[in-house]
């Protein structure tokens, strides 16, 4: 059996003292990759507010009418009566591909601006190793987050091209296929896809090659990264 890892062992690969965004949405966006998730949202209970409303500070992977529901499902099982949770929640979610999809919400410590979360969406139910491996980067990269409590906060209606999403619009600029993407940056073909497709939907585009003459364009992809 292996010996089971710890705050003290993982804590240097994921803090990051006040992260930036592109950097925060790497270290998210890994954690997800790591985990088998298939998106990842990170968000703040702010303290005193009744009833209990998310934040969304980061959000990669999800669609953007499923995001502020996985902010509002993960706060209902969070908040207690008695104070805030801080061991991580397993929660049935929407079926993805046919099959059932799981929340797994792994909370920071409450604190006087709030409580951060990170929500992952999985299609598969974790074993205990894992759900406690992803729950120790996630506290690691929330405290790394803590230190700067403000800095990050973003509007819903401006939607953002995460690190992943720029990368594959990048490739794809470059002529290459969902398949070749994948090897590049070691992720599935299916990964790939459901990057290009949220950085569509996020975009307002009808299919990939739009999305990176819009994201040209914009100035959001020059060369892969």
């Amino acid at each position: 059996m292996s010996t089971p890892l710890t705050m003290r062992e993982i804590a240097p690969h994921w803090m990051a003292q006040s992260p930036g965004h592109e950097e925060l949405t790497g270290s998210l966006e890994t954690l997800c990759e790591r985990f088998g998730g298939t998106g990842v949202v990170l968000f703040r209970i702010r303290a005193g507010e009744t009833p209990a409303k998310a934040t969304i500070i980061v959000s990669s992977g999800v669609e953007d009418q499923l995001r502020d529901a996985v902010g509002e499902r993960s706060t209902a099982a969070i908040v207690r009566k008695e104070g805030n949770e801080v061991l991580p929640q397993m929660l049935p979610a929407w079926r993805v591909g046919g099959a059932s999809a799981f929340i797994y919400a792994f909370p920071g410590c409450a604190r006087a601006h709030g409580q951060l979360v990170t929500a992952v969406l999985a299609v598969e139910q974790k074993s205990f190793t894992e759900i406690a491996e992803a729950y120790l980067a996630a506290r690691c990269i929330m405290e790394g987050l803590d230190e700067k409590p403000d800095a990050l906060a973003v509007t819903g209606d401006q939607p953002r091209i995460t690190v992943r999403e720029q990368s594959c619009l990048a490739w794809t600029a470059e002529g290459k296929t969902s398949e070749e993407i994948g090897i590049i940056l070691e992720l599935s073909p299916h990964t790939v896809n459901h990057y290009l497709g949220s950085a569509a939907r996020k975009l307002g585009a009808t299919n990939r090659m739009h999305a990176v003459a819009k994201a040209l364009r914009l100035g959001l992809i020059e060369r892969p990264v």
